[in-house]
């Protein structure tokens, strides 16, 4: 099997539309869970076991050599990654490669919570807007961490972190990580408020626990009781990826075709599978596995992204695709990341009726889409332009597909299992 790091070396996907996806797909563990598990990981005096992770992923494989460079003791085999602390960190600078992926942010809060020093680049990951990091800095001094921005970076410095409230002024995901993560060995007890509290979060609350901490989550409500050791020597199986769930779910709506899912149900996307059932898109489970059914008449739908329970942002890209073929008007607002929008301009390479104005995107669907040759603006970006070459005529050309590779592990295998007719070139 060709792995994504691999394919991410080449050049461009080739789609050929017009085929229905049938048959089952096996989903892998979730990018956005396994991220920040790793770097908690690595709190841990003993080998923490982490099952399931998406291993060939570009940025779980750059997070993983940035905490081995910095020497956290960290061993990969096949989807099985043990972590422990080890040295880490050996060094005051971090990797400048540490720019490459977002959750390089995940380090600050690791720093602090050792009680060390660190010089961080700026992060980087899908360039969606206005991607702020100040509510990680707002934790970390609220922690008693010092924090200073100069032009290399983020500089941190910690000794005797401290619990505290802290509110946040809008919920963040990753924020939220880097906050349980920094706490879980600080004097005393945190309150987070307005918390992102995703299953992303849930599962990085069991996982600290299972490792000896001491964290609640409630309704976007975080509660962590400090530590003065955090053991580690557990085993955890890291999620699987419902983002990826949902993105083979409109493969399957867009193409007419039907799939199953195996070892998955709807407790992580049930406002996801309500958008999906409006949409004229049947998902519902049987036994242990999740079923999809893209044969009926796909319908418009009005969606509004919103925090967990509500649509990620994320998903918004790959249900505009879903909307262009529902006969007549949707619309999809996305309150957080205005810029996601980017991806506009290349569906209407597919002459597709989409236009974004704001922090909205209106799309006219059940027009006929043409193959052309686009480019992954990012992550979910690019898996658009994918669902929009599987039900579009001719051919499609897909550039600069290591976006995609970011967040889909061996995508384009996996559609060509289900009959897409999909390569790389």
């Amino acid at each position: 099997m060709t792995s994504s790091v691999d394919t991410a070396l080449k050049q461009e996907y080739i789609v050929k539309g017009g085929n229905k996806l049938f048959g089952e797909v096996k989903l892998s563990g979730a990018k956005n869970a396994a991220l920040p598990m790793i770097a908690a990981a690595c709190l841990g005096e003993k080998f923490t076991v982490l099952k399931n992770v998406p291993t060939s992923l570009k940025d779980v494989n750059t997070l993983i050599g940035i905490l081995q460079e910095l020497g956290a003791d960290i061993n990969v085999d096949g989807t099985t990654v043990s972590c422990k602390r080890g040295g880490f960190p050996n060094q005051k600078i971090a990797p400048q490669r540490a720019s490459e992926i977002r959750y390089s942010l995940l380090l600050l809060g690791l720093t602090a919570a050792l009680g060390e020093q660190l010089e961080l680049p700026l992060p980087g990951g899908c360039k969606i807007g206005d991607r702020k990091y100040d509510l990680h800095i707002l934790g970390m001094q609220k922690l008693g961490a010092k924090v200073e921005e100069n032009e290399r970076g983020i500089y941190l410095e910690s000794h005797l972190l401290v619990g505290n409230n802290i509110e946040f002024y809008l919920p963040t995901t990753s924020g939220t990580e880097n906050v349980m993560i920094a706490s879980v060995l600080a004097e005393g007890n945190t309150t987070l408020l307005n918390a992102n509290t995703r299953p992303e979060v849930i599962q990085l609350a069991d996982l600290l626990n299972a490792m000896g901490a001491k964290v609640s989550c409630g309704n976007r409500v975080v509660a962590v009781e400090g530590q003065s050791v955090i053991p580690g020597g557990v085993e955890v199986s890291v999620m699987p990826g419902w983002d990826e769930a949902v993105t083979y779910a409109v493969a399957a709506g867009v193409t007419g075709g039907e799939i199953c899912i195996p070892n998955f149900n709807t407790s992580f996307i049930k406002e996801d599978v309500r958008y999906l059932n409006l949409a004229g898109v049947q998902v519902f489970e049987w036994g242990s596995s999740l079923y999809v059914s893209g044969k009926g008449e796909k319908k418009t739908f009005d969606l509004f992204t919103a925090p967990y329970p509500g649509i990620n942002s994320d998903m918004q890209p790959i249900f505009a695709t879903l909307a262009l073929a529902a006969q007549g008007t949707s619309t999809i607002a996305d309150l957080r990341f205005t810029d996601r929008f980017q991806y506009v301009e290349e569906l209407k390479k597919f002459e597709a009726n989409i236009n974004a104005f704001g922090n909205t995107a209106i799309i006219e669907g059940g027009n006929p889409l043409k193959g052309t040759k686009v480019r992954a603006t990012d992550l979910r970006g690019g898996a658009a332009c994918i669902l929009a070459g599987l039900f579009a005529g001719g051919e499609t050309v897909i550039t600069n597909i290591s976006q995609i590779h970011r967040g889909y592990e061996n995508i384009h295998e996996k559609l060509s299992n289900l009959g897409a007719d999909i390569h790389v070139k």
